[in-house]
């Protein structure tokens, strides 16, 4: 696939997040006053209609309420709120360090295992397919958390839908973590050429692959290395979590996903009164017809990355930093 990725950072406020950089040109384009209160946290203050705004990380502020955020952080919790507006969602255990897993009724393989309040895929794992993957990956999950969702895994694509006041203004599928072969270079050599233009952390909309145990896994399960040399065209998955943390792509899709998981975005916003927010939706087949079996909603993150829909790996720029300033202050969208 042919990348439309184009990202360059902002003059002067290159050390923020590429999320912040978003919002701070926004705020530069419509020449609103504002401050720098700490930059290593990405905190900034503006000024609109004699009232100050504070804003921590491009997206998080009062446009969210302080319960529907904590709602959102914890991927339990979120479960119950989704449950209660009768949306589909993988259906798990809570267990907590020390806990038998043996003795918890846990859902049948495959699974996917998670610390229950992390977030950009850190010590998630996918794909599990026998016991002992399962304690590889709680131990590993546990070293991040006191406690650590096991559910079930749920086959086909995720999405990511940023919701704004009940809009869906954009739509990202999130590619894992991958290299196409050329029949020549190994997969290390493709890994090293695919990490470049992208960053080490988040003042980057994309970011390197990095090897870890994870996928290494993965190349096992597919017969391969880092070694092995793929056939021209060949498309090698590193990782099964699609997070653009682990070095997946942003594929904008916005204008090509059925409205019947737009809708169904908008309502898991509404199930945690979450007015900005990002939704992450896991769709068995993108090409049949929509039904009310044919997905998962994954996660809320009122954090909501921005990046990945301005700047796609494959895509439109959708620009939507003018919905997200206008909905922290709180301006009615005209469109």
């Amino acid at each position: 696939m042919k990348s439309d990725f184009n990202f360059t950072p902002l003059k002067g406020y290159e050390n923020f997040e590429a999320t912040t950089q978003i919002i701070i040109a926004e705020i530069l384009r419509r020449r609103l006053p504002f401050e720098i209160i700490d930059p290593d946290n990405n905190l900034i203050a503006v000024k609109y209609n004699n009232r100050e705004y504070i804003i921590h990380e491009g997206t998080i502020s009062d446009a969210n309420s302080l319960i529907a955020y904590w709602i959102s952080n914890d991927k339990w919790m979120t479960k119950q709120f989704l449950s209660r507006s009768g949306i589909r969602h993988a259906k798990g255990t809570l267990l907590k360090a020390g806990d038998e897993h043996e003795k918890a009724g846990l859902p049948p393989f495959p699974l996917v295992v998670k610390p229950f309040n992390t977030d950009h895929g850190i010590a998630v794992t996918a794909g599990i397919t026998d016991g002992a993957q399962l304690v590889q990956a709680l131990d590993r999950a546990f070293r991040h958390s006191g406690k650590v969702i096991v559910e079930e895994y749920f086959p086909g694509r995720e999405y990511r839908f940023l919701v704004v006041d009940g809009v869906v203004r954009a739509v990202a599928y999130r590619d894992p973590a991958n290299v196409t072969g050329d029949g020549e270079a190994t997969i290390r050599e493709l890994i090293d050429w695919k990490n470049l233009g992208r960053g080490d952390d988040y003042r980057y909309p994309l970011l390197k692959i990095k090897v870890d145990e994870e996928v290494e896994r993965n190349l096992e399960e597919l017969g391969l290395t880092l070694s092995s040399v793929p056939d021209k065209g060949q498309k090698v998955y590193l990782r099964k979590n699609s997070n653009l943390s682990t070095g997946g792509d942003s594929i904008d899709v916005t204008d090509t996903i059925a409205d019947f998981y737009k809708k169904v975005a908008a309502r898991a916003a509404q199930a945690a009164n979450l007015r900005l927010a990002g939704i992450d939706i896991i769709i068995r087949d993108p090409d049949a017809a929509p039904s009310e079996d044919g997905y998962i909603v994954v996660e809320l993150n009122a954090p909501a990355m921005l990046s990945m829909h301005d700047f796609p790996w494959s895509g439109k720029n959708r620009n939507v930093e003018k919905y997200v300033l206008d909905c922290i202050f709180n301006i009615k969208s005209n469109d």
